[in-house]
This record gives structure tokens, C-alpha cells and sequence, in this order.
């Protein structure tokens, strides 16, 4: 059996579309997906139905989920913040069919094939607790390599030299039972493999919005279960026209719709790099600084803040 693992595509339907002609490609038998399949990009609705009318594939949901779900009954009237403004147009772009398949996917799963089980969650913490996200966030990424691009050989080593010397992880993923794991969440491609080579931890990447600094395509993964006694991970990298996608965001609705969000995603397509953490935290800072106690931010505050923090 041969797996497509594809995560946090955001919205992103060219991505999408891209990895999986190219899993297609490569004789893939079913694909997993692993949850974030909306906000940050143009598509939203496109991207599930891209997905529902697949064949063969598992899927579970991810985190921004949740905000669509919390949406639901809501008064559109009501939304009038200049921070959600993302979260209120992938809400409204989503069919009612496509937000009820959206949100049946179960948050895990657990799959068994020829005596391998595989094992689904949106995040690795459900697995590895904060082991990943202690020191691989893609906030620490981008402050680890600053504006450098580095090659997929350079990011994997790093992530092995880490998890090797990290006690915690040794002892947290020495206790999993005998598995494949399969997460996303953080948009750092990576897999380890134990020693005993009878745990397999997979975190494809981000194929809508790699933010791991490998200045090399989209990342998403194959995995060859065919042989149990020989199981394969490939890391794979899809070539995409970046700029041709950004003139297209650039005259999406999204773009008017909600313009500052729509600007630092532009920033972190063209970087790989994550911008949003940090310019939340200057929009914090701002908020604080001018007495704005309102929360989400209101326009004002959510356009200024960018506006300041763009320009320094």
C-alpha cells in the first residue's frame, strides 16, 4: 500500500491540485490527509470538494477547523474586527455540504493494514506531547535560519541531530507502541525512524503554505507500506509557479475581503518562511501601546498595526 501524506493546505487549491497529480504520478493507492484545509489562501470551498470527490483517502480535521465550527449560528452582522476578517470569508466561501463533510472528519484515526498501524492526529503533541513544537515551531525555524535558504538535507539533519540528543523525546516516543505516526500541524516537513525501525513519526510539511525555510516546492510524502519489513518514506517537493500564484491571490476577493491577513501570507509564500506570529505579536504590542483594549483586534488596529510593522 502506498500513501500520499498531505497536510495544512489552507485554501491553497493550485497546491493541491499540484501534489496531487504528482502523487498520482507515483502510484499512489490512497491518500492521507491531515487536517487545515482552509484559511490563509483563496479556495477554501474548492479545496474540500478537491478532496471529497478523491477515491481513495483517509482525512481527519485540523485546528482551523475549529474557527469555522465556532462560526456556526453566529450573527454575520456581528463581525466587524479586522483580525477574523480571514476566518468570517473562508466561512462564508464554504458550501453547506462541503462545511458538513468538513466538519464530520474525525479529529484521529487509527488505521490498520497487514499487521501495520497507522496512527492520525493534526498535531504531533497528541503523540510526542511538546517535543516538536518545543524547538521546531516555525516561528524558532525562521529565528534559527534567519533569511538563509536552506536545502532539504540541512533542515533534516538539524531536526535528527535534535530528536537524537532530546531526552524527552527519547523517552516519550520510546513508549509509543509499535507504529507508523502521522501528524501535521506545524509545517515543517520531517520523519524519524527508531532504531528498532518499529516507529515511524511523519509530518509531511505544509503543501498550501510551506513555512520550513527549504527554498525547494511544495512538500508532501509518500509512504510505501507495501513491504512491512521494508517500509519506505519519501519526502518529496512538487516544483510551483510561487509568483504566477500571488498575482492570482492578489486579485482574489480574499484579497479585499481581508487584505492584511491576505499580505503576510503573501510574505510567507514568497520567504517559506512564518511572518504572522510575529506580526501578531507587534499588533499586540501596538494595541497595548495605544490603549486598544478590544480583542480580536478591531480594523483600525489590525490595519495600522500592519501598516507600522510592514514599514520597519
Amino acid at each position: 500500500m502506498r500513501f500520499a501524506i498531505v497536510s495544512d493546505i489552507h485554501g491553497n487549491l493550485p497546491a493541491l491540485n499540484a501534489v496531487i497529480e504528482d502523487a498520482e504520478k507515483n502510484d499512489i493507492d490512497s491518500f492521507i490527509f491531515a487536517g487545515d484545509y482552509c484559511l490563509s489562501n483563496p479556495y477554501p470551498d474548492e479545496c474540500i470538494s478537491r478532496i471529497r470527490n478523491l477515491d481513495n483517502k483517509y482525512s481527519i480535521r485540523g485546528n482551523e477547523e475549529k474557527y469555522l465550527e465556532r462560526l456556526i449560528g453566529k450573527d454575520p452582522n456581528t463581525w466587524t474586527d479586522g483580525q477574523m476578517q480571514i476566518s468570517y470569508y473562508s466561512y462564508q466561501k464554504i458550501s453547506a455540504g462541503n462545511m458538513e463533510y468538513l466538519l464530520s472528519m474525525p479529529e484521529q484515526m487509527k488505521l490498520v493494514y497487514d499487521g501495520i498501524t497507522l496512527h492520525l492526529a493534526h498535531s504531533s503533541e497528541e503523540f510526542i506531547a511538546d517535543c516538536e513544537h518545543r524547538e521546531w515551531s516555525t516561528a524558532k525555524a525562521a529565528m534559527r535560519y534567519k533569511d538563509r535558504r536552506i536545502t532539504q538535507a540541512e533542515l533534516r539533519r538539524d531536526i535528527h541531530g535534535y530528536l537524537n540528543e532530546d531526552a524527552q523525546f527519547g523517552r516519550i516516543s520510546g513508549e509509543l507502541e509499535d507504529g507508523i505516526y502521522i501528524f501535521g500541524h506545524s509545517h515543517i516537513q520531517w520523519h524519524y525512524r527508531s532504531k528498532d525501525g518499529n516507529k515511524i513519526l511523519i509530518n509531511p510539511g505544509s503543501c498550501g503554505l510551506p513555512l520550513d525555510c527549504v527554498d525547494a516546492g511544495l512538500p508532501y510524502t509518500i509512504l510505501d507500506a507495501s513491504d512491512k519489513e521494508n517500509i519506505i518514506v519519501e519526502e518529496r517537493r512538487v516544483p510551483f509557479h510561487i509568483d504566477q500564484y500571488i498575482q492570482a491571490l492578489r486579485q482574489s476577493d480574499q484579497y479585499t475581503r481581508a487584505n492584511v491577513w491576505s499580505k503576510v501570507i503573501i510574505k510567507e509564500l514568497k520567504t517559506k518562511r512564518e511572518h504572522l506570529y510575529f506580526f501578531l505579536k507587534f499588533a499586540e504590542e501596538y494595541a497595548v501601546q495605544t490603549g486598544d483594549t478590544q480583542r480580536p483586534f478591531s480594523v483600525s488596529t489590525w490595519e495600522k498595526a500592519y501598516e507600522l510593522w510592514d514599514a520597519d
